[in-house]
């Protein structure tokens, strides 16, 4: 179930934030979604991916705090939609 809410999670930041062009594709469980080592989001991509994940799964995320765990890679995000998914 996690790799297919990776490869959904995917889709929803390629097909609606501009990645500068960088393919996401080869991204799995442990990339990081934010910084260099990663898929190079930065906050105002946070923004937006926080409203997609809310649209999509229902879930709405509170704090900073939570946050930044949750966003840690595409593993953690994937793992916590899937056990607070709500659609």
């Amino acid at each position: 179930m996690q790799q297919q809410i990776i490869e959904e999670v995917k889709q929803l930041i390629s097909q609606n934030i501009d990645l500068g062009g960088n393919d996401i594709s080869a991204f799995g469980a442990d990339d990081a979604i934010f910084g260099d080592s990663g898929m190079c989001l930065d906050s105002l991509d946070a923004v937006e991916l926080i409203v997609l994940i809310q649209k999509k799964y229902g879930i709405l995320i509170e704090n900073m705090q939570q946050g930044r765990e949750v966003f840690k890679t595409l593993g953690t995000l994937a793992d916590y939609i899937e056990k607070n998914r709500t659609k």
